[in-house]
């Protein structure tokens, strides 16, 4: 029974990440988002920047789409609620809100100077994949999982950082 929850588990985290992404990129990208396009846009985008990309606390809770993600959750989990027997349901509903959670927080501490998670490789990788999407509108727009860019067809790597451009540009140049 505990593969049974773990497996509904992960295949609900995976569910809820795709349809972020699929929102995000969608929706927030597109003019036909409407609402959804003029406020990922309008607030998101603007207040973090090419040239300004974190602050010292997170800005423009009055343009966050964030809410709007909770529509396609709450359809997954009535369906889920209708098909799964009572405990998988729970293992599910548990699993859509610490997917949901996490997306709300890497989002925001994506953007806040001395994140308390910057102290984590994993980290400040995905920050920098995040940044990218901030620096080039049409690629990232995965927050948790960058995977799914990868499938769509819209992953960008960031660019060396500038030790390794050195390192890069020694190598180059001793050939």
């Amino acid at each position: 029974m505990l593969l049974s929850y773990l497996a509904i588990a992960i295949a609900t985290h995976l569910l809820v990440s795709l349809a972020q992404t699929l929102m995000h990129y969608k929706l927030g990208h597109h003019a036909y988002g409407g609402k959804l396009f003029r406020n990922h846009i309008n607030f998101h985008h603007t207040y973090y920047s090419k040239d300004h990309l974190v602050s010292a606390s997170y800005l423009g809770e009055e343009g966050n789409n964030t809410p709007y993600f909770l529509i396609p959750v709450g359809g997954v989990g009535a369906g889920a609620y209708v098909a799964l027997p009572f405990d998988l349901f729970v293992a599910h509903a548990v699993a859509s809100a610490a997917s949901f959670y996490v997306h709300v927080l890497f989002d925001r501490e994506y953007h806040v100077a001395g994140s308390w998670l910057q102290k984590f490789a994993w980290f400040r990788r995905k920050q920098e994949l995040h940044f990218v999407h901030h620096l080039h509108a049409n690629r990232n727009f995965g927050v948790v999982h960058f995977f799914w860019d990868r499938l769509l067809g819209t992953y960008r790597s960031p660019p060396p950082a500038p030790a390794q451009r050195r390192r890069e540009t020694v190598m180059v140049a001793a050939k």
